[in-house]
């Protein structure tokens, strides 16, 4: 990444190429943002961005810009799994399905189509092309009929699929390549309009290509034929065959293999300088990779790519270092105790019997000894490193036993964080009151006081009656959850004698508000109320947040934030399924669940911490840690056992060539060695490697992995022959840390935050109006109740996007498209674009639908105008002040005219609600800042700016001059200064009665 960052700007500076005329891919929206970032701190102030961006990004761009030309609808829906498994459940009696439909469970097999459709995707195969290919095969004694028939009804149920997915406007993951494929193949003078754009691509992680990325990379640089080669762009990849670790993702290592046979006149650079590791760490890891020769590039182009340590290190002591265990909880102690001696801990722990607890004279949680560990390692210095995410349950157990500070990484997600699972629970409760598990984690809350003595007594009891929790419930409250006749009073006649036996008077009080609460949710599931406003409604009356508050350390704000993104998921799914209800959602909330589909926290409030780091390999690459720890290095574990895909595809259809005769097992395990030698050379100064006899319950003993004699260069079975039950003595500690269970990590309440990173107009906004606000919303990331306001504005905004976006093709003369779209386009694109979520009941929904129609009339009337020339539509930016990042997106820019080849532009900006007055106008600072990036990033003479107000149709102009700009900038950065230094105070007053946080501020006014 680093070399082609420099390349970038290598190519820039000498004058080779534009920087717009510069396409750099890479696999993940992390890396894309990291290059983007370096670039930035290289280039001068206000330089024009190359096009930095994930392959499903870029492709997602062109899509929305051409996708029309062949059919697709530009303002189409993305399509996650889960949204695809439920789209697909919702059309299954629209599928040509017979076996894969079974009459006793017909959703039993879709899960496995899906995959099977990815995988179709990733090998560029088309549902044209699988129709056809199934049509030809043999179809005459008894098995070849069954396959026939088989093939047949994937390949028409594929196609089917994709044109249900087209006239709906959703497409897949896996349809942002293949269509933009599918619009370069049918429209030549497309893909050569991106060709002559493109002077340079570089590509980053080659080796993790699959075919169908692979066949766009050719595309953009060979043309349709190769003749057309003459003025091709200048193609960079940068890739390590020994790093190709996604085969399970559908990544084919014959695109680095096969590279010089596709371009053999191309320049190869080996990059054999590592600043990272220490040498034994770089030789053994060499020793390990080896074993895939011949198989490896280093032995079929003749390249050395011995790895040579260029890093300064302090020791000499031994970088690789074996540790065998007797059995997987003995090996967790070894790794914690070996921890604890790294870290310079465990010199001040007093051995009491065993166990020691290590309190100061208060009372609380310290160190003994003079607390001098400034030579060892930190905790976020060391990383434990597992296969799957299930081998890391046994080593954060024994962290949270010993005090010792974790945090997870790789995969686990927010519907894994104890906070949101809590939500999921009351969600379950709500939809299927007998889901037992649900309802004891959703009882079991400390809000409602109840203790396990107490939840035992009424498991009891419900056994007894042969009722559930929820029911037994009610049975003592003498109450029916949900009627229309109960009120709040009625939770107090209940019978005092027999819940006294059974519960404290805080239980009692306790479990009286869950039930009211349950009682007003289950009335606004009748009413058809937002899952939104279902959850915001249990987050205040239950004070789960004021809960989160009043704790006032860096878990709980980071707990805080993933409910808010929680919240934000759930309005993004009502938004694309606005007919959907409560079932529906958990429905498809628990199949994300199943399948793994669970969004990534935002762990950037949790990189500073000094916390140890538990991830899996995969989740590894890419990074870097003094420590590394290997763990569970036994057969069966690592390397694991390759899994077949339930529905295969045809062999005929399989578009990679590997270079060489291998058979699937020896496949899998070269992966395997190569995610091995990922892991190893994450360590820059030690690496263990752990292991034991004994895993979980199972008698038999394991063997070692075979990557432990690779690595050690020698037999290591006597290693494991030699190892009695381990007496390593139970050492306790507390630490300064909180240990809670079910959390993805134990923090340090004293660790800082830096607030500060992304900034946007809105910020500053909210902060003029009250910091404290400013605190609740963006820095503890209070989730907001869903508004009419809020929702009503997106529907506008969204709707004029669309409109001026068929404005903006018709003033180019694109073909299909009108010279003036209709008011009759534009109340379609309103309705399409309408979002039913927020408003207090449905008759309120449909009098503001209503209105915005009219509204949307008399802006096509008095508002919109054929001079109207829209150059750019939600232009986002980033623009960097230090370490802080501005980021916006502008609503429209207008070109007015030409001088001197810089474009003189009009800046537009849409208002939903009541107009502002003169005064407010004149004190704006949005439009100056936006006219102040439009012109030092995209290049452009900013000649007028302008609000439209759009439900009153009427349009202001406002100063953007040179001096209202810098006045802008100065607020900015003096806000951020005051976010910086924490500078919260509430400014109570009027506006106080419209702010969604006055249930939780001690200051707002009544």
């Amino acid at each position: 990444t680093a070399v082609l960052t420099q390349r970038i700007l290598h190519i820039v500076k000498e004058g080779m190429a534009k920087p717009s005329e510069i396409l750099a891919l890479t696999f993940t929206e992390k890396a894309a943002q990291e290059m983007q970032e370096r670039v930035d701190l290289e280039m001068e102030y206000g330089y024009e961005e190359p096009f930095i961006s994930t392959f499903h990004s870029f492709c997602d761009r062109i899509l929305r810009e051409e996708g029309y030309n062949i059919g697709l609808d530009g303002s189409y829906s993305l399509m996650s799994s889960a949204q695809a498994y439920i789209f697909l459940r919702k059309h299954l009696y629209d599928l040509p399905l017979n076996s894969l439909r079974p009459k006793g469970n017909p959703t039993k097999f879709l899960n496995d189509f899906l995959k099977h459709i990815s995988r179709l995707q990733d090998e560029d195969v088309s549902p044209e092309e699988y129709v056809e290919f199934a049509k030809k095969l043999p179809n005459t004694g008894v098995a070849e009929k069954e396959e026939y028939k088989r093939i047949n009804e994937l390949a028409l149920t594929y196609k089917k699929y994709t044109e249900l997915k087209i006239a709906n406007s959703k497409i897949d993951f896996g349809d942002l390549i293949i269509f933009t494929i599918k619009l370069f193949r049918e429209k030549p003078n497309i893909l050569e309009k991106y060709r002559k754009r493109f002077k340079y691509i570089l590509v980053d992680e080659f080796q993790d290509t699959n075919f169908t990325q692979n066949t766009l990379v050719n595309l953009l640089t060979l043309g349709l034929k190769e003749e057309n080669g003459t003025n091709r762009p200048s193609l960079t990849v940068v890739g390590d065959d020994d790093q190709a670790i996604y085969k399970f993702r559908g990544a084919a290592i014959s695109n680095i293999l096969q590279f010089k046979e596709t371009y053999p006149e191309a320049k190869e650079v080996v990059l054999t300088e590592n600043y990272r590791s220490k040498q034994e760490i770089l030789d053994s890891a060499y020793t390990l990779i080896k074993h895939n020769n011949p198989n490896r590039l280093e032995n079929t182009e003749n390249i050395d790519k011995r790895l040579v340590a260029k890093g300064v290190f302090s020791d000499d002591e031994d970088s690789v270092n074996l540790v065998v265990a007797s059995n997987e909880e003995n090996e967790a102690k070894r790794v914690c105790d070996e921890i604890l001696k790294l870290t310079g801990y465990s010199d001040y722990v007093e051995k009491d019997s065993g166990i020691s607890q290590v309190f100061d004279e208060k009372g609380q949680a310290s160190f003994v000894g003079d607390g001098n560990v400034e030579d060892k390692y930190k905790f976020s210095d060391i990383a434990i490193l597992v296969r799957a995410n299930a081998h890391a349950e046994s080593f954060i157990q024994e962290f949270r036993h010993k005090g010792v500070p974790y945090k997870l990484g790789g995969s686990r997600g927010l519907y894994a964080r104890n906070e949101i699972q809590n939500l999921i629970a009351y969600l379950r409760v709500l939809v299927d009151y007998s889901d037992e598990i649900s309802m004891y984690r959703l009882i079991s809350m400390p809000l409602w006081n109840l203790t396990p003595r107490e939840y035992i007594e009424l498991n009891m009891l419900a056994r007894e009656n042969k009722i559930s929790m929820f029911e037994q419930l009610e049975e003592l409250w003498h109450i029916k959850i949900g009627e229309d006749d109960l009120k709040e009073e009625n939770f107090k006649e209940i019978d005092n004698k027999l819940l006294e036996r059974i519960l404290s008077a805080e239980a009692i009080v306790g479990l009286g508000t869950l039930l009211m609460i349950l009682d007003s949710s289950i009335k606004k599931i009748k009413d058809n109320r937002d899952i939104v406003e279902i959850l915001y409604d249990f987050l205040m009356r239950s004070e789960y947040m004021n809960a989160f508050l009043k704790e006032e350390n860096n878990e709980s704000i980071f707990a805080i934030s993933n409910i808010n993104k929680y919240f934000e998921l759930v309005k993004s799914y009502q938004k694309d399924n606005p007919e959907s209800n409560i079932y529906e959602y958990v429905d498809y909330l628990n199949y994300s669940i199943e399948v793994g589909e669970s969004p990534l926290v935002d762990s950037t409030e949790m990189e500073d911490l000094n916390a140890v780091n538990i991830l899996t390999v995969h989740g590894s690459k890419g990074l870097e840690f003094p420590v590394v720890f290997l763990v569970n290095l036994v057969a069966q574990r690592f390397p694991s056992v390759g899994r077949a895909d339930s529905i295969p595809i045809p062999e005929g259809l399989i578009k990679e060539s590997m270079p060489f005769e291998i058979s699937e097992q020896e496949l899998n395990l070269q992966e395997e060695r190569r995610l091995f030698y990922v892991g190893a050379t994450r360590a820059k100064e030690k690496l263990f490697l752990t292991a034991a006899n004994y895993y979980g319950d199972a008698k038999r003993k394991k063997k070692p992995s075979i990557f432990l004699n690779e690595i050690l260069d020698r037999d290591t079975k006597s290693d494991f022959e030699t190892v009695d039950l381990d007496n390593i003595n139970d050492i306790s500690m507390n630490l300064k840390y909180i240990s809670k269970d079910n959390y993805d990590s134990i923090i340090p309440r004293d660790e800082n935050i830096d607030l500060t990173k992304k900034f946007s107009y809105s910020q500053l906004n909210v902060y003029d109006l009250c910091p404290r606000k400013y605190e609740y919303s963006y820095v503890l990331k209070i989730p907001q109740k869903p508004s009419s306001a809020m929702s009503f504005g997106t529907s506008v905004h969204n709707t004029l996007k669309d409109f001026y976006s068929l404005v903006k093709r018709s003033k180019e003369g694109l073909v299909g498209i009108a010279n003036e779209p209709s008011l009759e386009e534009l109340l379609d694109l309103y309705e399409k674009n309408w979002i039913v979520t927020g408003y207090e009941s449905k008759k309120q929904e449909e009098l503001r639908r209503k209105e915005g129609r009219d509204i949307m009339k008399k802006y096509y009337e008095k508002v919109y105008s054929k001079d109207d020339n829209p150059i750019k539509l939600e232009e986002g930016f980033n623009v960097h002040f230090g370490n802080t990042t501005f980021n916006g997106k502008i609503d429209r820019i207008d070109l007015v005219g030409e001088n001197n080849g810089v474009l003189e532009v009009c800046i537009v900006d849409y208002k939903t609600g009541k107009e502002k007055d003169a005064s407010d106008i004149k004190k704006d600072l949005q439009l100056p800042l936006y006219a102040l990036f439009a012109e030092e990033k995209l290049g452009l003479k900013v000649v007028g700016a302008k609000y439209i107000f759009v439900e009153v149709q009427k349009t202001i102009e406002v100063d953007v001059s040179e001096k209202k700009r810098e006045l802008a900038k100065e607020k900015l950065l003096e806000v951020v200064d005051c976010v910086k230094e924490k500078k919260f105070r509430p400014t109570p007053g009027f506006h106080c009665r419209y702010c969604d946080y006055n249930s939780v501020c001690d200051y707002a006014q009544s």
